[in-house]
């Protein structure tokens, strides 16, 4: 999680901290309110000392049998139960959707997050209040929050979804992993492809077909914008070493080959934007005009009937290994059909 206003892909996390009875969750509810009335998403997070569920219903009678996991839908709600865990704040924003804007964290202590602080509570040491409030004046308050959350939010709010579900896929799963400038780059230009054609990204219709010609971090943020995968025969994997993917509209025969401009590493040194110089990319690639970063053009890409999605359209057998050998990758010789392997060609295109 990114605690700070900046071109970071968030959420934004934000803690209200107060005594009991301060009116915490009181100022939560308005800013939640408010930043819907913007199209904007909040999460809730809070530790609690009172059981979830009275021991006398159905749902405490199961829980106490110490399940895995419990899930439960209500008319107003699905909710999902978990063992408690360690309980800090790292490991609760950690379940968190991606889709969310901000995330308020309703606290007694200290957290290392921009702080809403009860006007009953002095600051601690490096605390970053962003604003405070008194329970008789909560309204007035929670309309000032929510000003200066609204700024501090990332101005594009697609990237930063975009970019926060390519990190995930990055890291496999395993926590929010890390948005290095590979990844910046490839989410930026599968956004860019898919603008270009006009098709909703991710797509979910097997409209979409793109080549990438990397086989590098690019390509995990291409998969997760797109919605393309090698599986289900709409993403091919080119391996010409090039920050560069072609995009194919199947319904209008359309494509359009999208690059990283040669001069691009340039570019991006010249703002200078840190000390570090690979932060300093990753920073500029965020921030930078997509046609500072990137070329295109029209292309006559056009994948033939072996290269669509669905099922094969042809098997054989090699004569060589008797290997099955499906959508016209054989190659025919005097003898037969043979794998690839078996007719002496390497993997590399």
């Amino acid at each position: 999680m990114h605690t700070e206003p900046g071109p970071y892909p968030g959420p934004l996390v934000v803690a209200v901290r107060g005594p009991s009875r301060s009116g915490k969750t009181a100022l939560a509810e308005r800013v939640i309110a408010l930043l819907a009335e913007h199209g904007r998403t909040v999460a809730y997070l809070k530790r609690t000392h009172h059981e979830l569920d009275l021991p006398a219903k159905a749902s405490g009678r199961v829980w106490a049998r110490q399940p895995a996991a419990m899930v439960m839908r209500a008319p107003d709600r699905t909710q999902l139960t978990l063992p408690a865990g360690s309980g800090t704040a790292s490991e609760l924003l950690a379940l968190v959707p991606d889709a969310v804007d901000l995330v308020l964290l309703e606290t007694h202590s200290p957290e290392p997050y921009p702080t809403v602080l009860s006007e009953l509570l002095e600051p601690g040491r490096d605390e970053h209040v962003i604003g405070r409030w008194l329970l008789d004046d909560v309204d007035a308050a929670a309309a000032k929050v929510s000003e200066v959350v609204l700024a501090m939010l990332p101005g594009d709010r697609a990237l930063a979804f975009a970019l926060r579900a390519a990190m995930h896929q990055h890291s496999g799963g395993h926590g929010p992993g890390h948005a290095c400038a590979g990844l910046v780059l490839g989410t930026r230009l599968a956004l860019l492809g898919c603008e270009l054609l006009g098709v909703e990204a991710p797509d979910t219709t097997k409209r979409l077909m793109v080549a990438a010609e990397t086989d590098r971090c690019a390509v995990d943020a291409i998969q997760v914008v797109t919605g393309c995968r090698p599986g289900k025969r709409t993403l091919r994997l080119l391996d010409y070493g090039k920050l560069a993917a072609t995009f194919f509209d199947e319904w209008t025969g359309t494509a359009v080959r999208v690059a990283a401009r040669g001069d691009l590493r340039g570019r991006a040194e010249a703002l200078a934007l840190t000390p570090d110089r690979l932060e300093s990319q990753r920073l500029a690639y965020l921030s930078m005009p997509a046609a500072d970063l990137f070329e295109w053009r029209a292309s006559d890409f056009a994948p033939d009937q072996f290269d669509l999605p669905g099922p094969p359209r042809r098997r054989v057998n090699c004569v060589t290994c008797g290997e099955e050998v499906s959508d016209g990758r054989d190659v025919m010789t005097d003898a037969g059909p043979r794998c690839r392997p078996c007719a002496g060609w390497t993997a590399r295109p």
